[in-house]
This record gives structure tokens, C-alpha cells and sequence, in this order.
């Protein structure tokens, strides 16, 4: 337990490090694959505990950073869905709605580090 506490930490401190640019490219890379590798509601749920986003709020991020608003919905599981290629939209619009944005960001990469470094 106490290397995975490391692990976070080490892991943490390097994102923290890199530019605005460079952590939405890997938050937006990440919420591609997550979705690929573990279903859209999955990785849409995900970035929102991270960002602390109801549905609501993610619609709006989603909206803001430019997501066509025809293309997001719910799922018959009940969770919302959009096109994967689609998803980076909320990194954008988070940045433009959120002033803790980087911080959450760096939370979602840090939370879902394990699904960055899979490799099949």
C-alpha cells in the first residue's frame, strides 16, 4: 500500500510540473482511451468525480469547449453518454468554466493513472 501512496505522490508531482497545454493533451488522450477500454458512462463518471461535476455540469463543460449539443444524452444504464472523439470537448470547456480546472485535471490524470499506462 505504501508504494501505491508513493507511486500517487511521485506521479502527481510529475503532471504537476507540465504545462496547461501538455495536461489537457494527456486528460483528453486519457478520456479517449479510458472510454475505448472501459464504455463512455465509465469514463464520463470518472472525469466527473474528478472535476466534482453532476450531469448538469458536465453537459455544460461539454457545451462550452465547443461539444455539439445534439450529441450528448443518456444511455438505457441511465449515464451519459456522448462519441468518444468527442469527450476532450469538457477538458476544453472545463478550463473556460472552472478556475480550479488545472487542479482537477491533474486529479482525473492522477486518479485514472492505471488506465493511462495499459498497455494490451
Amino acid at each position: 500500500m505504501a508504494s501505491t501512496h508513493v507511486e500517487e505522490k511521485s506521479y502527481r508531482s510529475m503532471v504537476s510540473e507540465q504545462s496547461d497545454e501538455q495536461i489537457d493533451r494527456w486528460a483528453a488522450d486519457l478520456f479517449i482511451d479510458f472510454a475505448k477500454r472501459m464504455g463512455v458512462g465509465t469514463a464520463i463518471a470518472a472525469f466527473c468525480a474528478a472535476a466534482k461535476l453532476d450531469q448538469r455540469g458536465f453537459q455544460r463543460a461539454f457545451l462550452v469547449g465547443g461539444g455539439p449539443d445534439h450529441v450528448i444524452g443518456i444511455d438505457t444504464a441511465g449515464q451519459l453518454a456522448a462519441p468518444i472523439f468527442e469527450l476532450p470537448k469538457a477538458v476544453a470547456g472545463l478550463r473556460r468554466i472552472d478556475p480550479k480546472a488545472r487542479q482537477k485535471l491533474i486529479d482525473f490524470l492522477v486518479r485514472q493513472r492505471e488506465v493511462m499506462s495499459y498497455t494490451p
